[in-house]
């Protein structure tokens, strides 16, 4: 049975009243309300839950008026959630995530330390075929992709029989619907053809098409990759996102580490003023250690959320900018 928002609203703030009675019963909080979640606040605590992992309860924390160096963050979800605890542990404030239980709140445990997972061999060997055809190979997750500006065009996939095979196209929706209707056609030569259109559509001089408008940080960060000296660094290579959940057609800040002579520079690049970015840095700092943090964004999305947010991050970033690789009338 559906519900309208406001009971909705009613019955999140009431939860989490609640659940606050666990920090402190007689303390007053003012109420804020946001999709999914709450608020509550006052001069020395934010107590934070969501109900769903559709928007950064960790954002929206950051993002919030009330904050400040010595205030104490509570942070309330409904299941374990290691990718929140990682993100976590990238700021310099005291944040605490629970997990409800019943009508208690537990602590949110320790998760482990970070070890990259690699993948097979046998799929390795695979990969010449696309590194031959002009395409970056990424590693995630154990999962090999392959990606022409930004856009996933093909990935190495085991078979139910345990060996493994290219599957083409834009994201997995089209490379199932590749397999099923082309599954005698020559791979390499299916593979040309969506390189060919990706690359049609994915310059600055493009007419309006689907394949450049999404995507674009990645598109943005390709740019940066292929040519790292934009940022004054001799390499840049991808590092895989915090989670191993992967939309190969979702816009979403995404990660890579570069150097120059000993400085490893931690890089995050973001389209479309995205607040989750700043809980994404957080993440990959705790992860990498980095001497120092890039947000490569667009001039218009240097939204005053994301500066709010930034000011808590363990290391303090630099806002840059390259030329944007998609035609300027989109």
């Amino acid at each position: 049975m559906m519900q309208d928002n406001s009971q909705f609203v009613s019955l999140v703030l009431a939860k989490l009243r609640s659940l606050a009675a666990t920090f402190g019963q007689s303390d007053p909080y003012e109420e804020e309300s946001f999709h999914n979640g709450a608020l509550l606040f006052n001069s020395s605590r934010i107590i934070a839950y969501s109900a769903s992992d559709e928007i950064s309860i960790l954002s929206i924390a950051l993002t919030h008026h009330a904050m400040n160096q010595k205030i104490e963050v509570h942070l309330i979800v409904d299941q374990e959630n290691p990718v929140l605890y990682e993100q976590k542990l990238g700021f310099d404030l005291d944040i605490r995530i629970w997990i409800v239980e019943g009508k208690e709140l537990i602590e949110h445990p320790e998760i482990p330390a970070y070890h990259p997972k690699r993948a097979p061999k046998k799929a390795r060997s695979l990969s010449t075929m696309l590194e031959k055809l002009d395409c970056l190979v990424i590693e995630e997750h154990g999962a090999l992709r392959a990606e022409v500006h930004g856009v996933e065009v093909a990935r190495i996939v085991q078979t139910d029989k345990g060996a493994y095979e290219i599957n083409v196209g834009v994201g997995e929706y089209d490379q199932n619907a590749h397999s099923t209707l082309t599954r005698d056609a020559d791979t390499e030569k299916n593979l040309q053809q969506v390189i060919s259109t990706v690359k049609q559509f994915r310059h600055k001089k493009a007419s309006p098409h689907p394949l450049n408008r999404i995507l674009r940080s990645r598109w943005l960060m390709s740019e940066a990759i292929s040519n790292p000296a934009l940022l004054g660094m001799e390499k840049l290579s991808y590092v895989e996102s915090l989670s191993s959940t992967y939309d190969s057609l979702r816009n979403q800040p995404c990660s890579a580490l570069g150097r120059r002579g000993e400085t490893v520079t931690l890089v995050l690049s973001t389209t479309g003023i995205d607040l989750s970015l700043v809980p994404h840095a957080g993440g990959q700092i705790n992860r990498h250690n980095p001497d120092a943090l890039i947000f490569l964004m667009p001039e218009q999305d240097k939204h005053p959320a994301i500066f709010r947010q930034a000011q808590h991050l363990l290391l303090e970033p630099t806002f840059t900018m390259i030329d944007e690789p998609w035609p300027e009338s989109l």
